[in-house]
């Protein structure tokens, strides 16, 4: 597989996870309109999910490999220091607990507004003349936290304060108080039964939608990436012919990272980039990192220049210190590295194990003992 052909395999693994998730976004919302409550929908979509996703998986992990990968095997997978399977369980509970207690706000959110609504009618007659009337705004500290809450979208603040407008009228007469009074509760009814829900399900395609396409996206790419690299670095260390290659960055990447150091600095004198291919950094070296490493057979036959050991410091200091540190991590990892550290050893004691940066021989021969991890 070239990395062209790679790169339009992770394009394409992207899209079908985005549609996986849709999907089961909207078998979720599905479920809770028909009173399912919002835990048990979220469990048995996620359920239902996991073995979508696994399958998807193991079919990218067969194309990049070019062998087959069952599900289990895709399950087993190593997602930092846990299996694909235990991850996406874990991940489950998370956001059937976010999502039930949004709904639960939501709906004590609009409790709340009728039990104001009763005070409001029940202690008029203790209005002042002429008081301000009660702000209906997320801002307001006399209103109760749930409601609050629930008023943060635009479209139910101006139609509930429109609501409770009407009930703070002075000098109404008791019989346009009443009417008045039931007319806010069918206000809050009707405000809860259109736009207070479509403005629920916005909050809710946030809270499961884009948080599990990220979580799943972020999965899919890096995994499928890695399985492709350290096949790709066991090829390269078996072929004799190559001796050097060069670590490219993807031209869609844009923010500061680490990959900005490994494809730039030219610590051994060969241009920026290029390693002897043994010491190479292996991607991908962050999630979503799209880095490769391609082979330079025009350096075939040249003779190894030492390390530079102040590469990763020369090119750092180049760099204003906001860049620097971003590249880095922070600006204490970026002062361990000017004062003599080595930038891979600093970033990777700040990483999980398993997410590491190693190089080429490393990734090779992890690859050739066991798989792709």
């Amino acid at each position: 597989m070239t990395p062209a052909e790679e790169i339009a395999l992770l394009d394409q693994l992207s899209a079908d996870v985005e549609a996986q998730v849709l999907a089961a976004y909207q078998r979720a919302m599905d479920l809770m309109r028909r009173g399912i409550p919002p835990r048990d929908a979220i469990t048995r979509v996620m359920d239902s999910f996991t073995g979508e996703f696994a399958d998807l998986m193991a079919a990218s992990l067969s194309a990049v490999l070019q062998r087959s990968v069952g599900t289990e095997s895709a399950l087993a997978i190593n997602i930092g220091p846990v299996s694909l399977s235990r991850k996406l369980y874990a991940e489950a509970q998370d956001v059937s607990n976010i999502v039930a207690g949004i709904v639960q706000r939501n709906v004590r959110g609009y409790q709340d507004a009728r039990r104001l609504a009763l005070d409001l009618f029940e202690g008029y007659g203790f209005r002042e003349p002429d008081a301000e009337p009660l702000q209906i705004n997320p801002d307001n500290p006399k209103l109760p936290k749930y409601l609050r809450e629930i008023l943060d979208p635009d479209p139910v603040r101006r139609k509930m304060a429109t609501a409770f407008a009407r009930l703070e009228v002075d000098n109404l007469s008791t019989p346009a108080l009443r009417a008045a009074y039931s007319e806010l509760l069918d206000a809050i009814d009707s405000i809860q039964g259109t736009v207070g829900r479509d403005e629920l399900e916005k909050t809710l395609k946030t809270a499961f939608f884009e948080r599990v396409r990220y979580f799943a996206e972020r999965i899919a790419r890096t995994e499928a990436h890695r399985a492709y690299s350290q096949r790709e670095a066991q090829i390269l260390l078996e072929d004799a012919d190559i001796e050097y290659v060069q670590i490219r960055r993807s031209r869609t990447s844009t923010a500061p990272c680490i990959c900005d150091l490994i494809t730039g600095r030219d610590q051994y004198g060969l241009g920026r980039g290029v390693y002897p291919k043994k010491v190479a950094p292996n991607p991908p070296m962050h999630p979503f990192c799209r880095c490769v490493a391609v082979p330079r057979l025009d350096l075939t036959g040249r003779r190894q220049p030492a390390e530079d050991e102040n590469a990763d410091q020369y090119f750092l200091n180049r760099l204003s210190e906001p860049i620097a540190a971003k590249i880095i991590g922070s600006r204490d990892k970026l002062a361990r590295v000017q004062a003599g550290e080595s930038a891979l050893a600093v970033h990777n004691a700040g990483s999980n194990p398993v997410y590491r940066i190693v190089n080429l021989e490393q990734a090779a021969n992890a690859y050739s003992a066991t798989g792709p991890r």
